[in-house]
């Protein structure tokens, strides 16, 4: 499996891009959908020649920085998505400055509303302010999730970034921040996370950070089927024994106990 993250300026069709991507509905609330707003992190997956691939959609707007910032951080890879009829924005730069930041060197660029304008144009500016950065040299793609133009496209570069993926090592600690925390009746408490590496089975015994709390995992899905085993990189859920939902935050960190890094 690989994660891959969106990021963009709000109202650029990255929801829509993944929609059109996984015929999977990232927007979980209904507000999300009645306002078109990607408000929280959304979640969808497919498989890209052979290999399972999971988005994490995270919103454009401003006030909603730090949820980005929750999904974009421990994945491998992202599309940097533009709207060729709105350019490059202030969000679009924002995010830019986050991946950077946080290290992130491989991706696409995505165009997308190629039905409504030129792309080329916003491809240029694009690539004028990807300049210096670690996503500088990444393939550009314009799409219309609309018409479906160029997703046939975008999905055999998709197919070329996940084939040059670094693969996760199974022996690796585990790191799984946590991005979700709820209960479920009958279960008890349930995390979500990308595990960038190292692997996760019930059964196992973490340490929730910064807490210090030790935790047993009950057990373990990843794309919505239960799991005996998931190794990294992956999205995972993970009902825990030992912790509630409550005392489990956004940020939060999943590790192997007695290991320090």
């Amino acid at each position: 499996m690989q994660v891959l993250a969106t990021a963009g300026h709000v109202d650029h069709g990255k929801s829509t891009l993944v929609r059109a991507l996984t015929g999977m509905e990232p927007d979980r609330y209904a507000e999300e959908r009645r306002r078109g707003l990607t408000l929280d992190l959304g979640f969808a997956w497919t498989t890209v020649d052979g290999t399972e691939v999971a988005f994490v959609d995270v919103p454009g707007h401003e006030r909603f920085v730090p949820t980005m910032l929750a999904g974009v951080g421990p994945v491998p890879a992202v599309l940097l998505v533009v709207a060729a009829d709105g350019g490059w924005m202030p969000q679009s730069q924002e995010h830019l400055d986050a991946l950077d930041a946080l290290g992130v060197r491989q991706g696409l660029l995505v165009v997308t509303r190629a039905d409504l304008a030129d792309p080329a144009p916003a491809v240029r500016e694009a690539r004028e302010h990807l300049r210096g950065t670690g996503l500088e040299g990444v393939d550009d793609v314009a799409v219309s999730a609309r018409t479906g133009a160029g997703l046939d496209d975008l999905r055999a570069a998709l197919g070329r970034l996940v084939a040059r993926l670094p693969a996760g090592d199974p022996e690796a600690p585990v790191r799984l921040w946590v991005d979700r925390a709820f209960s479920v009746r009958g279960a008890g408490t349930v995390v979500t996370g990308t595990l960038p590496g190292g692997r996760v089975r019930p059964g196992d015994r973490l340490r929730l950070l910064p807490a210090g709390t030790d935790v047993v995992v009950r057990g373990v899905q990843s794309l919505g089927r239960e799991r005996d085993e998931v190794v990294g990189p992956a999205r995972l859920a993970l009902n825990l024994r030992g912790v509630a939902a409550d005392d489990v935050a956004r940020g939060d960190v999943l590790a192997t106990a007695g290991h320090h890094w």
